[in-house]
């Protein structure tokens, strides 16, 4: 009191020798405690204003949106008191970012909202900062936001808490990895209070122990770009990084196998110790092996080869100049050399030269291949196509058609930017239908066209477009009694004869294009020579297999001779024919064999070959559900694949290398020839 009151008297006396005067009623002298700015300062540090508290805790729960802005502008204004704030009150401002006008209170929110009023009730008196005692700042990170406590050492050696610092992530921060976020909520805490750390020293404390290396000079060249930005942040201050253990004890292990960057002398000092394993070698290293393998520990028979080049330390084992890893450590060694998702060579060489212990080589290989973003993107895996499926002639015309769409068409004029195209799979008799716009009223309204003349088919094959897939063009069948097949994804081979003819119907085009002609007129011309052209497969013109007579053209000149039934020709069997040489040339070109896959397996789906690139190669594991032919199968998603997009998802409990080489066909490839017969070229499956 006495020296309070000496301060006092020096103050006042400089007061008034400057002139300044001061209101009695507005003085007061010897507090144990002051209100100032919704706080109370005193003797035991800073504490919310009691008044302000209260109004806090009788605050009714938030009706809408503007309300709820009120409760948390006011409740920030007291988060220096609130431990890790920002994610407490997550739920609640999840509320505020409802796209919907009706604004949603939910269960989660009001837990969040009773449990912070509880926080500030129950929140200790913040000790004043203090320039001559050492300060403290750790750090903590969520998926929500980040967290920070400062905090001074005092005289009795106690820490106290100084303030709190909470903020929220943003929607890009919390696609960071976790040890990004750990560095963030350094630089954020650090440059919070800049104005209590600058020319100071103080200790940066963190849960993430890779940070007290990628946060000082020792992690330069090591640390990501995005850290090592943040680490030159940090530059101009003067601190020690220093790990601190997360208090749950199911977030270390987390971290320990997942997260972790590196690992502590300490740390592997006490696994060697404790391991069991490590425990039996040292001690048969230091006696001496036997002069057999039979009757060893079966813990320690893959020692023996070695026993020669292992040696000990105090707690460690060495092979030659290689540490041999405790068995707690060996996931977390080769999470950390397989970080970057590097390949199984390259993990395996990381590690190689540093550590060793039986069957390494094996748990590379199987962490690698259950690492979903590697299989994902797995450049080795190749799918072969299956055998050729030749499609059974129909009994008669007109009983199968197939559809498609082709375009769109840059250079065309705007009725004839697409192309709807159908043939009979009898017959290969050809519709094309020219049109602006492709919807699925305009495919409805060709097809109903066709049909008035040709009649209703029994079977309608398609793509999966979304024209083919809407309810409109079900109900359309489903009205004719007509059935619906759809190819497989990305397998238009699936639907060769529309294909082959979409193949002529672009060459037709392109021969307009140089002759400077109208496109229907030419489509039109093209059409009449084509429906009665003989067949490349069936040796017989669409017209007459469609119509069951031959067609009158420009080139028939001469009266027809009445048809003779002797000279018929077997089709069925020409079409056979010519499917078995289209079949064995194809298969033996491609390097087709039949698929092996069964119900029930787990396999990856090879993305298109138009993926943009940077995405991933192949989808994430899935099961075959059901196989419906020779080669397409209906996976566990519900969709329709061909064997020629699938691949084995590797079995992650298999780990034998052996098995990984048989699994690579070393046949030799067939060489591509690009001089094709004719009969291939005119082929249409």
């Amino acid at each position: 009191m006495h020296t309070h009151d000496k301060a006092l008297t020096v103050t006042l006396q400089r007061l008034n020798s400057a002139g300044l005067q001061f209101n009695d009623d507005k003085c007061r002298f010897r507090e144990t405690s002051l209100p100032f700015l919704g706080h109370t300062v005193s003797a035991d540090g800073l504490l919310p204003d009691a008044v302000c508290i209260q109004a806090v805790i009788d605050a009714p729960a938030p009706t809408d949106a503007t309300t709820l802005r009120s409760f948390l502008g006011l409740l920030s204004w007291y988060s220096w008191f609130l431990h890790n704030h920002a994610t407490v009150v997550e739920p609640m401002r999840v509320c505020l970012r409802q796209t919907d006008s009706a604004f949603e209170w939910t269960d989660e929110a009001q837990a969040s909202f009773e449990t912070v009023k509880q926080m500030l009730v129950n929140s200790q008196a913040l000790a004043l900062f203090d320039p001559s005692r050492h300060t403290i700042i750790s750090t903590d990170a969520s998926d929500y936001g980040l967290g920070a406590v400062m905090s001074q050492v005092g005289p009795d050696n106690v820490e106290r808490t100084v303030a709190f610092a909470s903020r929220t992530l943003s929607a890009a921060e919390r696609k960071y990895a976790v040890v990004e976020k750990e560095a963030l909520a350094c630089v954020w805490a650090v440059e919070r209070w800049r104005i209590y750390l600058w020319g100071r020293r103080f200790t940066l404390k963190t849960d993430h122990q890779a940070l007290t290396t990628l946060l000082t000079t020792k992690g330069v060249g090591r640390a990501g770009l995005r850290v090592a930005r943040w680490s030159a942040r940090l530059m101009p201050y003067t601190y020690d990084v220093i790990y601190r253990p997360a208090d749950d004890d199911a977030e270390y292990v987390a971290l320990l196998t997942t997260a972790r960057q590196s690992l502590s002398a300490a740390d592997l000092d006490s696994a060697c110790a404790s391991c069991p394993e490590l425990a039996m070698l040292r001690t048969i290293i230091t006696c001496g092996w036997p002069p057999s393998p039979k009757g060893l520990d079966p813990v320690l028979l893959p020692y023996y080869p070695p026993r020669l080049e292992l040696s000990v330390k105090d707690n460690f084992v060495f092979r030659g100049s290689r540490l041999l890893v405790p068995v707690v450590l060996r996931p977390a060694l080769i999470s950390i050399a397989h970080e970057s998702h590097q390949g199984v060579v390259r993990t395996k060489q990381r590690l190689c030269e540093l550590y060793w212990w039986p069957k390494m080589d094996a748990q590379v290989l199987g962490a690698v291949r259950a690492c979903h973003l590697c299989q994902s993107n797995d450049k080795t895996a190749n799918p072969r196509p299956g055998p050729l499926q030749p499609v059974p002639l129909p009994e008669g015309p007109w009983q199968k058609v197939a559809m498609d769409i082709v375009g769109p068409f840059d250079t065309a004029a705007a009725a004839c930017r697409y192309a709807i195209t159908m043939t009979d799979y009898y017959s290969k008799w050809p519709e094309v239908a020219f049109t602006r716009h492709i919807t699925t009223d305009t495919v409805l309204a060709f097809m109903s066209s066709v049909f008035s003349r040709h009649g209703n088919p029994l079977n309608v094959v398609t793509d999966n477009g979304v024209q083919f897939t809407s309810a409109s063009f079900a109900s359309f069948l489903k009205g004719r009694q007509i059935s619906h097949n759809r190819s497989s994804l990305y397998y238009p081979a699936a639907n060769g004869a529309i294909e082959r003819f979409n193949h002529v119907l672009k060459q037709t085009i392109q021969l307009a294009i140089q002759q400077h002609q109208p496109w229907k007129p030419a489509m039109v011309d093209f059409l009449q020579v084509y429906r009665a052209t003989p067949h490349a497969t069936t040796g017989s013109s669409p017209f007459e297999l469609l119509h069951g007579r031959p067609r009158r053209t420009k080139l028939t000149l001469l009266t027809p001779a009445p048809e003779c039934t002797a000279a018929k020709m077997d089709i069925r069997h020409r079409v056979s024919q010519q499917q078995r040489k289209m079949k064995a040339y194809t298969d033996a070109k491609r390097g087709a064999r039949p698929p092996a896959f069964q119900k029930g397996d787990r396999v990856r789906v090879r993305n298109p070959l138009h993926v943009p690139k940077g995405h991933q190669r192949f989808s994430a594991p899935l099961t075959i559900r059901e196989k419906v032919g020779d080669s397409t199968y209906i996976l566990s998603n519900g969709k329709t694949w061909n064997a020629s997009h699938l691949t084995v998802f590797p079995d992650t409990a298999t780990t034998d290398e052996d098995t990984v080489e048989s699994q690579v066909d070393r046949s030799p490839r067939p060489r591509r020839n690009s001089c094709q017969p004719g009969w291939l070229r005119d082929y249409a499956t």
